[in-house]
């Protein structure tokens, strides 16, 4: 122990220090492609072999690992140095205009995740269709023995809040499944001693909505640095009153490539206080059950749903094929608490600013004046409350809008809309009445 101890020390100086503005964020490792070249498969027939295949330099009996095929490098959306000749056999490449445009889709990206086991429906399922719940220690007090609980764990993006190590389980992403939760989870083979609290379903409800906040902040920080060269590839804009009006009475968002389509008013003063909410993203759990208790007792006025499913079409489509479908949120239902509903709608409008920005940056100048200025609209033309996302290809370049539009689908399945919607058969609808059924069966 006494020679150990200055090595250590000494090992313990000349470590790197941590940065401090990284935030907790840990980088993961430059991937190594595996690829090479095969060697050719020798001939196992004895014609023309004058010794045997055991003495050859590369042969699959006696050196089977050279013959292992490995899958190449995934492509990136863009190359931001050019390629050098490394001697490598596995070079990066760019994705094509084709893998780009799959790559701008979030229903692809979420199919794509890993497959993990859903511990009460037993199903494999990709994970962003399900919750990750960790257990965690409670501190112990005098005369009760050690205790553990179930948390979600990976809901929050990872540069906020990293993941946690630990052994896990995955649920499936609605919250009327909590309440089979105590009985389908072996909690045993998890942690000895582990409870499911009482809260759980409010705290999961809640990080959801902190992601979609998080990955606003991201987006905006992304798009502020990234030049915006083509005008097909702007990421967020304000539908006028007019294209308003026009998605409320035919029930069609007129744009091929949106993802999504938030209807976000400013917040209210509040009717007692006569003051504004200040926009805070972080809430205490006092403050998510109060604001779910005065959900319920204002339940008198029923709120809109959370999402309706329209279909989006444009010019060019083809009336021979159905088509896609965007969902439009409504900022009431997607946010209840004030404090939250007020900072979503100031992480559109800064997000809105950076991309008007943007736009005069990429504006030609004349003279002495970088732009001219536009007339103030009226009228019809006016901004309203409706802010469309949108995801293509070419927005793939600039930035990742996916994790957004994922975000916003994932509390989407949360409140239960992806299973069960009136008026529409699905496949998530047929899986909810079966589970339903199963419940009967077992309860």
């Amino acid at each position: 122990m006494p020679r150990l101890l200055p090595r250590l020390l000494k090992t313990l100086q000349d470590a790197p220090q941590p940065n401090p503005a990284s935030n907790g964020y840990t980088r993961y490792k430059k991937r190594i492609s595996m690829k090479r070249l095969i060697p050719e498969t020798p001939s196992f027939t004895s014609n023309g072999r004058t010794h045997s295949i055991l003495l050859d330099d590369a042969n699959p009996i006696t050196e089977g690992h050279l013959y292992n095929r490995h899958k190449s490098l995934p492509p990136r959306v863009r190359l931001l140095k050019p390629l050098q000749d490394t001697g490598e056999h596995d070079h990066p490449r760019e994705m094509t205009e084709e893998e780009r445009d799959w790559w701008s889709s979030p229903y692809l990206r979420m199919l794509a995740s890993p497959l993990r086991e859903c511990q009460i429906t037993r199903k494999k399922l990709p994970s962003d269709f399900l919750i990750r719940l960790a257990p965690v220690r409670l501190p112990a007090s005098q005369g009760v023995r050690e205790q553990h609980t179930l948390i979600p764990d990976g809901v929050e993006h990872p540069k906020f809040k990293p993941r946690r190590s630990t052994p896990a389980c995955y649920i499936t992403c609605w919250k009327d499944a909590i309440s089979y939760s105590t009985t389908r989870i072996p909690l045993s083979k998890i942690s000895p001693n582990l409870t499911v609290p009482l809260l759980l379903p409010l705290r999961i409800g809640y990080q959801l909505r902190l992601r979609v906040l998080q990955e606003l902040d991201l987006l905006t920080k992304k798009l502020a640095s990234s030049p915006l060269d083509d005008p097909a590839a702007t990421v967020l804009r304000r539908l006028t009153r007019s294209e308003w009006n026009v998605v409320q009475q035919t029930n069609t968002i007129l744009h091929k490539d949106a993802v999504a389509l938030m209807v976000v008013p400013p917040v209210n003063r509040n009717p007692e206080t006569k003051e504004k909410p200040q926009p805070t993203a972080q809430l205490d759990i006092a403050d998510i059950v109060k604001n779910d208790t005065s959900n319920l007792e204002n339940s008198s006025r029923p709120l809109p749903p959370l999402s309706v499913l329209h279909p989006v079409t444009d010019d060019s489509s083809c009336p021979l094929l159905p088509n896609a479908q965007a969902p439009l949120y409504h900022g009431l239902s997607l946010f209840p608490a004030r404090p939250q509903r007020a900072a979503l709608h100031k992480a559109l409008c800064k997000l809105l600013e950076v991309e008007r920005m943007a736009r005069l940056r990429a504006l030609p100048t004349s003279g002495s004046f970088e732009h001219e200025t536009s007339p103030r609209a009226r009228g019809d033309a006016k901004g309203s409350h409706a802010f469309l996302l949108c995801s293509n290809q070419r927005t793939a370049k600039r930035a990742d809008v996916v994790p957004l539009a994922i975000a916003l689908w994932r509390l989407r399945m949360w409140e239960g809309q992806a299973y069960a919607c009136a008026g529409e058969t699905s496949h998530w609808e047929i899986d909810a009445e079966w589970r339903i059924d199963w419940a009967k069966r077992m309860y």
